[in-house]
């Protein structure tokens, strides 16, 4: 910046349209060792992480609102094994922040927590919790499973970016239900490693290699007008007993993960020829069968046959028998 050219970035400016916390994330974005750029352009850029990251938190916030972590907290032995993968990943983003927070690398704070919450969570883990957190009964073990990691999410980032940006974190903070008044006055997460922790994220990141290929597929299937959105899409993977035996181990719900309507797993043998290739994986992709449930937008097969529930599909029409029944009697009048 030079006073003589008229370039210079005043922060004041910055604060009154922007706010401190996006001067302070700036900051911890930089490499402070080397000449650093400032532009109204780079605070931008800035100012989109930061609302991706207070996105996140709101999504986490506003789903973990019926959520007591003295009563509800499930054991991480009880976890699903996806959410035992988000709190390995979440247990490696402390470790790599406090790492960095001792040897002042707060770009390297910037940019794990970043990745973080765009790649893990936004485009993975909370992007198929929708179907549990918003579906499924209350008190639900997958639900309350899931808000177990997300409040641990919400707790310990905020405590992470507290000395980044104070003022959001602190409005975060008074969500929380947490013994410490302020998130000033709590102290970093302390590093921790689980047991089978290496395990778990080995068997995930196999598992996200085969989601990639899979998600190639469906961008395909969507340029060529077979689906509109994933949901609408019946989903056969070809794969190797190797993946087979993954699928096994992982004991989760494929359709959900992938989030498509119907899934099917059949040898790699078996493979046509019009489904796409992948090192020892064939996808084809193709319009699912069935209608569309009213309540959780998948399409099955079993919508508009079932006596009392006739625009639910059998998941749903469960739920509401136990939460709501007046509404089917009500629907069946």
């Amino acid at each position: 910046m030079s006073k003589s050219l008229g370039n210079t970035v005043l922060p004041e400016k910055v604060v009154k349209n922007m706010g401190a916390d996006i001067i302070r994330l700036w900051v911890s974005s930089v490499d402070y060792e080397s000449d650093v750029r400032i532009s109204d352009d780079i605070l931008k850029q800035v100012s989109e992480t930061y609302r991706k990251i207070r996105n996140t938190m709101r999504f986490l916030i506003g789903n973990t609102e019926d959520f007591q972590p003295k009563e509800h907290a499930v054991a991480y032995e009880e976890l699903r094994s996806v959410d035992q993968y988000m709190m390995a990943r979440l247990d490696q983003v402390v470790e790599t922040c406090v790492t960095a927070y001792k040897e002042y690398e707060f770009s390297t704070i910037y940019q794990t927590i970043m990745n973080f919450c765009t790649v893990d969570l936004s485009a993975f883990y909370l992007d198929f919790a929708k179907d549990v957190v918003y579906i499924e009964k209350e008190d639900n073990l997958e639900r309350r499973a899931m808000q177990t990691v997300f409040y641990e999410v919400l707790v310990k980032l905020a405590k992470l970016l507290t000395p980044i940006i104070p003022h959001t974190t602190e409005e975060i903070w008074s969500f929380l239900k947490e013994e410490e008044q302020y998130a000033q006055l709590a102290e970093l997460p302390e590093i921790s490693v689980r047991q089978g922790q290496a395990e778990v994220l080995g068997q995930w990141e196999k598992f996200m290699d085969i989601r990639d290929a899979a998600l190639k597929a469906l961008e395909v299937a969507r340029n060529e007008k077979t689906i509109g959105k994933s949901f609408e899409a019946h989903l056969s993977l070809f794969v190797d007993e190797e993946t087979k035996a993954l699928f096994a181990s992982l004991d989760a719900n494929l359709e959900q993960l992938f989030i498509v309507s119907q899934l099917d797993i059949h040898e790699l043998s078996a493979a046509p020829a019009e489904a796409m290739r992948f090192d020892n994986l064939a996808i084809l992709v193709e319009h699912a069968h069935g209608e569309t449930c009213e309540r959780c937008r998948a399409i099955k097969e079993e919508v508009g046959t079932i006596k009392d529930a006739t625009t639910l599909c059998g998941r749903c029409a469960d739920i509401v028998r136990c939460e709501y029944p007046e509404a089917l009697v009500q629907e069946e009048a």
